[in-house]
């Protein structure tokens, strides 16, 4: 834990550490600190794992309606996202060499279920498949790198295209308009 809270701190500065680096911040001996990680690509998706702690869905949602609640969420994984780019393009970088054996977890879906948790009462079961599907696209580092890095967004044109997306995209499941 010492290595990758390290190694976390040195992310936050800007920086991409190396083993020896962080095991120098932790006070660990380099021995141990590879034994651990044998390579820098397996600290950095350790970090961007565990250290971050991950955007935390709270009873805020509670009492929003469903859109709006909806949209608090994406901007606040948005936020968080972007809070911790470096660490989440690290780990979006590594998922998709399957040479990594780096697996990103799946708690998007758990977030959306939850944020949508009134709208199988009123929309048709496919739409609500459609729209879940849908929302996974604005959620994590995803919608970000390709946001800033092909559309030139900036950090708060991002958040509020993301935001306004989600309330978009659940108004038109709930108008009938999702059955397309």
């Amino acid at each position: 834990m010492a290595l990758v809270e390290s190694a976390a701190a040195i992310m936050r500065d800007g920086r991409t550490p190396t083993v020896n680096e962080v095991a120098e911040a932790a006070a660990i001996s380099r021995a141990t600190a590879y034994r651990y990680f044998p390579t820098q690509e397996m600290l950095l998706a350790e970090v961007a794992l565990f250290s971050m702690g991950g955007p935390l869905v709270t009873d805020a949602l509670k009492g929003q309606p469903v859109p709006e609640a909806v949209g608090t969420l994406v901007r606040r994984i948005a936020e968080w996202a972007i809070a911790n780019e470096m660490a989440l393009r690290t780990m979006l970088r590594l998922s998709l060499d399957p040479a990594t054996g780096v697996r990103r977890p799946g708690h998007r879906v758990e977030w959306i279920a939850s944020a949508l948790k009134p709208v199988p009462k009123q929309i048709d079961n496919a739409t609500y498949q459609k729209l879940s599907q849908a929302l996974t696209l604005l959620l994590g580092i995803d919608p970000i790198v390709a946001m800033k890095d092909i559309g030139g967004a900036s950090n708060e044109q991002i958040l509020d295209s993301l935001e306004w997306t989600a309330m978009a995209l659940v108004r038109n499941a709930l108008s009938g308009m999702g059955k397309r």
